[in-house]
């Protein structure tokens, strides 16, 4: 691990974040807005988008979170994790 990757952990331990880096955070503390909850995926993007995750393990869309860890973009891949059960997903933070 490179120096700036040691300094990026140690400051994600005490909540600080930089835009561009991916982490892992743990989906049960990312908060989906209601407005979210409510969209429909069409059913050819929702099975294009599955079909991507069971052929190569990875969403095929980001997960965008704000800094209060508030879901920005990459709906249809959070509800893969919800589906499939899992507990940590790789996200990016936005300003």
């Amino acid at each position: 691990m490179k120096m700036n990757g040691i300094i990026r952990f140690i400051k994600s331990l005490f909540g600080r974040y930089e835009s561009g880096y991916e982490y892992w955070v743990y989906t049960k503390d990312i908060k989906v807005p209601k407005s979210y909850k409510f969209t429909r995926i069409g059913t050819e993007k929702w099975n294009h988008k599955m079909e991507h995750w069971l052929r190569t393990g990875e969403f095929e869309s980001k997960i965008l979170i704000d800094r209060n860890f508030n879901l920005v973009d990459g709906f249809s891949s959070m509800k893969i994790a919800h589906i499939k059960n899992i507990a940590k997903v790789p996200v990016y933070f936005v300003d």
